[in-house]
This record gives C-alpha cells, sequence and structure tokens, in this order.
C-alpha cells in the first residue's frame, strides 16, 4: 500500500518514513531477511530529503544504528533529533527508552515507558516494553502487571507470557513458572491455527476461544463462519468445547442462524428403521 501511495506522489514523505518502519518491524519479527535493513535505511533517508523534519524517519534511523550497525552513539543522536521534532510522540519514545535500558539506563527507561504508555494506554508494545524493563531492574511483580496488562490487549502476545514466566522463575515459584511457560508453548500452537487454518475454518478457531473462555473473540469468529457459510456449520452445536458459552446469550442466537436450535430441529422428523 505505501508502494502504491508513493506510485501516485513519489514525494510523500510519509509513506517513505511508513515504509521505513515497516521494513525494519518486518526484518526485527523474522518476516524478511534481517539483510534487507538497508531498504529502510534508504527508505528513511529519501522520506528526509523530501522533509527533513520527519521525526519517525530519524527513529528508524536510530533504531537501525543502534540495531544493525551496532552503533548506539549514532542512534542517540536520531533519537534526539526525533524527540526534539515530536517530543511527545508516544511510539518514538518507546523506542528511546528501549536504547536507554539496552545502554543500562533502566530508571530513565521505566520513566520514559510510563509516559508513553500514559498517553497510549491501550499499545501493548508499550506495556510490553516497560514490562520488561521492570523485569531486568528487578521489579517482578511489576514486570508481571504490565505484562499481562500487554497481553489483556494482544492476547497473542507469545512473549509476554514468555516474560511473566521468567518474573515469576526469578521469584522463585518454579510451578507457576512452568504453568506460564506451558501457556507460552500453547499459544504459538493456537496463533499457528489461526494463521494456517482461520480462514478456511474460522469455527477451528472458535471453539478454542470458547474452552479458554474468550467469549467475544469466541463469537466473532463464529460470525465468521456463518458469514461465508463454513461446512459444517449444522454441527457446531455438538462440539463439548462449547460449553463455557452455552450460557452466554449470543450461544442461542448463533444457533437460531445456523438452524440448530432445539425448536429448530425438533420440527424436522427424521425416523429410521432398522431392517428385520
Amino acid at each position: 500500500m505505501y508502494e502504491q501511495a508513493l506510485a501516485i506522489d513519489p514525494d510523500y514523505a510519509a509513506a517513505w518514513a511508513g515504509m521505513a518502519r515497516t521494513y525494519r518491524q518486518q526484518a526485527n519479527a523474522g518476516l524478511r531477511p534481517f539483510a534487507d535493513i538497508p531498504l529502510g535505511r534508504e527508505a528513511a533517508n529519501r522520506a528526509l530529503a523530501i522533509d527533513p523534519g520527519y521525526a519517525d524517519a530519524h527513529a528508524t534511523l536510530a533504531w537501525i544504528a543502534s540495531d544493525y550497525d551496532g552503533d548506539p552513539a549514532d542512534a542517540v543522536r536520531h533519537y534526539q533529533r526525533a524527540l526534539a521534532l515530536d517530543p511527545t510522540n508516544p511510539d518514538i519514545i518507546v523506542d528511546a527508552a528501549v536504547l536507554a535500558r539496552d545502554l543500562g539506563r533502566l530508571h530513565e527507561a521505566i520513566t520514559l515507558l510510563k509516559y508513553a504508555v500514559a498517553r497510549d494506554p491501550v499499545n501493548p508494545v508499550g506495556h510490553q516494553s516497560l514490562a520488561t524493563s521492570y523485569l531486568w531492574a528487578g521489579r517482578l511483580d511489576e514486570a508481571i502487571a504490565s505484562y499481562r496488562t500487554a497481553l489483556t490487549l494482544s492476547p497473542g502476545r507469545i512473549s509476554a507470557q514468555y516474560g511473566i514466566g521468567t518474573a515469576l522463575l526469578l521469584k522463585g515459584e518454579p510451578e507457576p513458572a512452568l504453568a506460564a511457560f506451558a501457556l507460552a508453548e500453547f499459544e504459538s500452537a493456537f496463533s499457528e491455527l489461526r494463521e494456517r487454518w482461520g480462514d478456511r475454518w474460522p469455527s477451528e478457531v472458535a471453539h478454542v476461544y470458547a474452552w479458554i473462555r474468550d467469549a467475544d473473540a469466541a463469537f466473532e469468529w463464529l460470525d465468521m463462519a456463518v458469514l461465508q457459510n463454513e461446512d459444517g456449520l449444522n454441527s457446531q452445536f455438538l462440539r463439548p468445547f462449547y460449553a463455557p458459552v452455552h450460557t452466554d446469550p449470543r450461544w442461542a442466537a448463533f444457533r437460531e442462524r445456523t438452524g440448530t436450535s432445539e425448536a429448530q430441529l425438533d420440527a424436522i422428523e427424521f425416523e429410521v428403521q432398522l431392517p428385520q
């Protein structure tokens, strides 16, 4: 989409900066080779050639300097420029705080991250970065609380669940830590299920959410199954994994929509005589 925007306007700095950050995030997440990071640098420099005051482009160059070039001094220079241009941008503050943390300045990192999550309280990245800073500072209960906030906002954040396990282990609670690590493995498998099969069989995702008692997500995925007329909808009500949501009013509505309410099924005459 950034490429489409630039095809319309090659001098659109925001698109170049957005592309730069995307290259960086994809490489950091393993979605493209780390060797592709120079593509992000090139895009960020294109943005700055058009608009030297584009703060997010400086932030991307700062991350590249720190994590790709191994040049924290250059990263500091870019973050200071980015924050001078856009001092209240929570994304840039989070990135700068991570550099402060990596420089061993945990108190400064925590202060920056607390400010960032206050400005953007529904961004799980900020809460998870704050949690990791608490963890490294030995503030384990605060770390667990922040990791749990990140998970509430983004239940699929496996690394946050792993962070909880690490904090519990450091607290001397090995059994709860083991349970947390096991849950991280579950999240990994569940994430793969959603990504590989969610488009084809949304109900497979729905009944897992039902079983773990995330009713809102369960019915969201069931709605997708109904909209695409997924095969096997008429037998979903029989699956035992939906038991935790049977008392939710949306369950009765789902059965009605799929023609499987008790009244609808009772109205169908079907009797099979076995041969004598």
